[in-house]
């Protein structure tokens, strides 16, 4: 299990992770899911395996580099099984001494060719495709062309894509309908039925849809699927096995990132851990004409183990029935809650900075800002407080965020930049954004350091907030300056830290699924570039350095814990 096997002279032992090409390292230190980002993962290794210094370069390394290639190619098609394209790439032997595919791997693959069949330039769906068409739109046409083409996985990856953000069960069932597929790529319909399975959270089902599918599993692993299945069956049943399944897949993989931390929070049981923090907490929020959503935030604050934790809530000059709302809710806690009401809303930064400077709050060692259209765990300040305990050299700390609506869709998880653009003149800060095409099946439960976390839902240390400073209001009304303080944060040596295994559902739609004015994308576009002048490009290199060697740090040491 150790990190730092060697490669032996065949060239079939894993490469061990310090020798993993650095650029895709760099990569995989932000997660090892995600087709997309596995795909460019898989091009950094292959841009060593065939750049200048492979002249000299021993053949049995040179032999290691394209295997992981390979196997870099096979998770991100494993992340999404139904696309041809990604097929076709693995067939397609990019560098000269490709390593053959295992058999059945590649007369999969073959079949899987021959039933992928893009639609051409002038198809509908092309110009639906090219924002021509919203989702409802989209889904009625792609709807109809699976019924015409039922077995083009083309229109079964299509409809996937567009079925499991609106949880749209029912296209998912036309997707996986048997007789649809042909009997060349059973295989194949019972490794995505395991995911469909696990995203619906029918965890029984999908692993007996892997167990259907051995010869896939047998040369291309299926541990990411098959321990969260089994994880979903309860610390008692399959937190053991689960342990095993990914300490197997490791010792074959050592680049698997996402697995790495899976695994220590596994084994260490933080995924279990929840304590209040010391001394309690100030938990604060700020509010603008949304009666309803607050009404329900206030409820699931209500109804969660607050401790020696008060409430403080500002209404930022609000004209519904907010302040009916915040009285209802300061007399049924009786004492807990204190209410400030402003003439005008001066926006998030500012009443943030309001509701800092007040001295009883500044009283608590920690303070929690919670967003007013969320809705929290019974355990939320618990599993914040064990973060805290996990991590007490942090400054601040931060959690998952779902939709409401779908919790399936991800908002938000850990925030480190990813390296900077190769090309001259791209964006100086790069934020990872796999998380926002992948279905939420437990990828992002983890516990780990990281550059920044979501503002919705986060504690701060009262001693820290002073060195850091409040936020910015230039960054008013909203968007990003919680991202802002914490880029300062890291310029000042601090980080802060991702609770994966607090999960709060957001009422805010984001992503693909917003619905955007277009003053809302203008406030966004123009604090990005507030964003990006104030800090500069050498700043924000330095934001980047320093995001990468936490990452690092925090793997070498769970790589080492885990190996001992």
């Amino acid at each position: 299990m150790s990190p730092a096997r060697i490669i032996t002279s065949d060239g079939d032992a894993p490469i061990p992770w310090p020798e993993i090409p650095a650029e895709a390292r760099r990569l995989l230190l932000h997660g090892s899911r995600g087709r997309d980002h596995m795909l460019l993962a898989a091009r950094k290794v292959l841009e060593a395996a065939a750049g200048p210094a492979t002249s000299a370069m021993p053949p049995a390394l040179r032999l290691g580099l394209l295997r992981l290639a390979q196997r870099l190619l096979l998770a991100a098609w494993s992340d999404a099984p139904l696309d041809g394209g990604m097929a076709g790439m693995l067939l397609a032997q990019p560098l000269p001494g490709w390593p053959a595919l295992p058999q059945p791997v590649e007369h999969m693959l073959r079949a899987q060719l021959n039933f992928w069949s893009p639609p051409g330039p002038e198809h509908p769906w092309r110009v639906a495709e090219s924002g021509g068409a919203d989702r409802t739109a989209r889904l009625a046409l792609v709807r109809q062309c699976l019924a015409a083409e039922p077995k083009n996985l083309f229109w079964k990856q299509a409809a996937w894509d567009l079925a499991w953000p609106v949880a749209d069960w029912g296209l998912v069932d036309a997707i996986l309908a048997e007789g649809t597929w042909p009997r060349t790529l059973s295989q194949l319909r019972h490794r995505f039925a395991a995911r469909a399975h696990l995203v619906r959270g029918d965890a029984h089902t999908a692993l007996a849809s892997l167990n259907a599918a051995p010869a896939l599993a047998a040369h291309v692993g299926d541990a990411c699927l098959r321990s969260e299945c089994l994880m979903r069956l309860g610390p008692a049943v399959g937190a053991d096995e689960a342990s095993s399944v990914l300490r197997r897949s490791l010792q074959r993989s050592p680049w698997h990132v996402s697995q790495w931390l899976r695994l220590y929070d596994l084994v260490t049981a933080k995924a279990e851990a929840s304590e209040p923090p010391r001394g309690g907490a100030a938990i604060l929020l700020y509010t603008y004409n949304k009666a309803r959503e607050l009404d329900e935030t206030l409820a699931s604050l209500a109804g969660s183990d607050l401790g020696e934790a008060r409430v403080w809530a500002l209404d930022n000059g609000s004209s519904d029935g907010t302040p009916a709302v915040l009285d209802s809710w300061r007399e049924r806690l009786a004492g807990r809650l204190s209410t400030l009401r402003l003439p005008v809303n001066i926006g998030a930064p500012a009443a943030r900075n309001w509701l800092l400077s007040l001295p009883e709050v500044r009283r608590f060692p920690y303070v929690a800002f919670v967003d007013d259209d969320v809705a929290l765990p019974a355990n939320w300040l618990g599993k914040l407080g064990a973060a805290v305990a996990a991590c007490p050299q942090a400054s601040v700390w931060g959690c998952r965020v779902v939709d409401d609506a779908n919790p399936l869709a991800l908002q938000s998880v850990d925030i480190s930049p990813l390296p900077p653009p190769a090309e001259e003149g791209g964006q100086p800060l790069a934020l990872p954004q796999t998380h926002a095409a992948q279905p939420d099946m437990g990828q992002y439960s983890y516990l780990r350091p990281c550059v920044s976390v979501t503002g919705c839902c986060h504690l701060l240390r009262e001693a820290d907030i002073d060195a850091t400073g409040g936020f910015d209001i230039r960054f008013s009304p909203t968007q990003y300056d919680d991202l802002e303080r914490d880029l300062r944060l890291s310029l000042g040596g601090g980080h802060a830290v991702y609770q994966g295994h607090l999960c709060v559902r957001h009422k805010r739609r984001s992503g693909a699924l917003a619905e955007r004015s277009a003053a809302d994308i203008g406030n966004a576009t123009a604090n990005t570039h507030k964003l990006l002048t104030k800090h500069g490009a050498e700043a924000l290199a330095r934001v980047q350095k320093r995001g990468e060697e936490l990452l690092e740090q925090d793997l070498l040491r769970k790589m080492a814990v885990l190996a001992g």
